[in-house]
């Protein structure tokens, strides 16, 4: 997955791109802080927590409670919802 990409646990691996509905756990980074189990082969890094670039679908501002959406992207929560996992900052890709 590209950096960004947003990731719910399951599907033909360990982790997938992230759908509408799904709860998500984290977004792969490009830089992490602490790479976890780092001599796995063909692992990728899933930031958990912390400010990481995140891709996103609609108008995000800096603040709002991100939900998971199709295609491993976040959209911003219109409505109270269970299923956040990240706050907006100043700079979405």
């Amino acid at each position: 997955y590209e950096v960004g990409t947003v990731v719910c646990v399951g599907g033909e691996k360990e982790i997938t791109a992230s759908t509408h509905g799904r709860r998500a756990i984290g977004v792969i980074s490009a830089n992490p802080a602490y790479k976890m189990n780092s001599d796995l082969e063909g692992g990728v890094y899933v930031a958990l927590k912390g400010r990481v670039p995140v891709r996103v679908v609609g108008s995000v501002k800096k603040g709002d409670n991100l939900i998971s959406a199709n295609g491993g992207c976040a959209i911003s929560a219109v409505y109270h919802s269970s299923e956040v996992f990240a706050i907006g900052f100043d700079i979405f890709f």
